[in-house]
């Protein structure tokens, strides 16, 4: 008998047992997690998705804005007009359809610069009012002196815009500020 249980090969039904308990609970413990890790990704590609969007709005209408020969705003300040070195006029504004800034550039069509909407339809990533209801659009006149000491007055336009992804409802604001050189007077 001592000889039968000494060269025995193999595993015992307990420690199979065993084993796959502690498997199944290693599993549930991922399974768990799982969702979470899920969610947690998704609001970071998002966060990250907005952020972008933002920034390159932002960037394309300062970069017009920056060689504007003239600047101004229309529709009580929720378009900004500008008309370029070329003499082209660039309209940027809300599109209250699909809810994304648009560009027009001499009347053209509006072309969707945000969101991800097809056909004319609201996408998930949409601008919306920015905190305190603060205007897209500010344009003001500063005074500021040339090389030679010449007073000039030249047009800083700010640009806030509150960019918002509706499946996660995380929303991101950001605000710019440039001069437009080429509007000086003086």
């Amino acid at each position: 008998m001592r000889r039968y249980v000494s060269e025995q090969k193999g595993m015992l039904l307990v420690e199979v047992i065993a084993g796959m308990t502690i498997i199944v609970l290693l599993m549930s413990g991922i399974a768990l997690m799982l969702p979470t890790a899920v969610k947690a990704w998704q609001l970071g590609r998002s966060q990250a998705e907005i952020q972008q969007t933002a920034r390159l709005v932002i960037e394309r209408i300062t970069q017009h804005v920056r060689y504007a020969s003239k600047v101004s705003l229309a529709d009580a300040g929720d378009t900004l007009v500008i008309k370029d070195g070329n003499g082209w006029d660039i309209k940027f504004t809300i599109s209250p359809k699909t809810k994304a800034l648009c560009i027009s550039v001499n009347g053209a069509a509006e072309d969707p610069l945000t969101g991800n909407g097809i056909g004319g339809a609201e996408g998930t990533i949409i601008v919306v009012e920015n905190p305190d209801n603060k205007k897209q659009f500010a344009v003001q006149e500063v005074a500021m002196r040339d090389i030679d000491g010449k007073l000039l007055y030249i047009k800083l336009v700010t640009v806030m815009l509150t960019v918002k992804d509706k499946q996660t409802g995380i929303d991101y604001t950001m605000e710019a500020a440039t001069l437009a050189f080429n509007t000086s007077r003086r």
